[in-house]
């Protein structure tokens, strides 16, 4: 008795053009195979889709970059942002990717400008200091006389180890360094919270 293809079990499809097609859209973040195939599939039904998408990647590809002074991803370089008049130069908020620079864009609170690392310092994955562009980290806020430093990172291993190296990096310098508080989320309960989070959210309390 015949059934039809489980893409949980791992077999490949009698087409070869299908399961390239399916393996390559695995490679995406997020995407496993069940996922992958489900796409694929749309994208073979929906050809005018797949067409646009096409169009869409190849011309993404040619015109976004990073910005040369910055990071962030762009298509002018450099970007708007650091071409805005408008922005603080002296206060520079440090992110590890580019795409964390969107939701601080998105909630539009924030005045100054971005620096990207690319990355975060992690020895166990061979990630070291000469590997990040901290060198130009510091001509950055040397040029742009920087009063503030803004620590964004990942509250994770990489992230306290990056900003440990910032820190140091900046001793002996009259530059406020601040970073992201961590702690309670709104709306969140207090009898789920982890103990890392209580913790970080009990030293970084404030008065009111």
């Amino acid at each position: 008795m015949s059934r039809s293809f489980d893409p949980n079990e791992g077999g490949e499809f009698q087409s070869p053009a299908l399961e390239r097609l399916v393996r390559s859209l695995s490679r995406l973040p997020g995407l496993g195979r069940k996922s992958a195939t489900r796409i694929g599939l749309h994208l073979i039904d929906q050809k005018s889709v797949a067409e646009e998408l096409l169009l869409s990647a190849a011309e993404a590809g040619q015109k976004v970059t990073n910005c040369s002074n910055c990071g962030a991803i762009t298509e002018p370089d450099p970007c708007r942002i650091c071409c805005n008049d408008r922005r603080n130069p002296t206060q520079l908020c440090i992110v590890a990717t580019p795409v964390d620079v969107l939701p601080f864009e998105k909630a539009g609170f924030f005045s100054g400008r971005y620096f990207v690392l690319g990355g975060l310092l992690s020895p166990l994955d061979g990630v070291r200091s000469e590997d990040l562009p901290f060198q130009k980290l510091a001509r950055r806020i040397e040029d742009d006389r920087v009063t503030e430093v803004i620590i964004a990172l990942d509250a994770s291993v990489e992230g306290e180890t990056t900003a440990l190296y910032v820190q140091r990096m900046l001793e002996g310098s009259d530059i406020n360094m601040t970073r992201l508080a961590t702690g309670i989320p709104v709306g969140g309960a207090l009898a789920y919270i982890d103990e890392v989070t209580l913790q970080r959210a009990f030293q970084g309390r404030r008065s009111f």
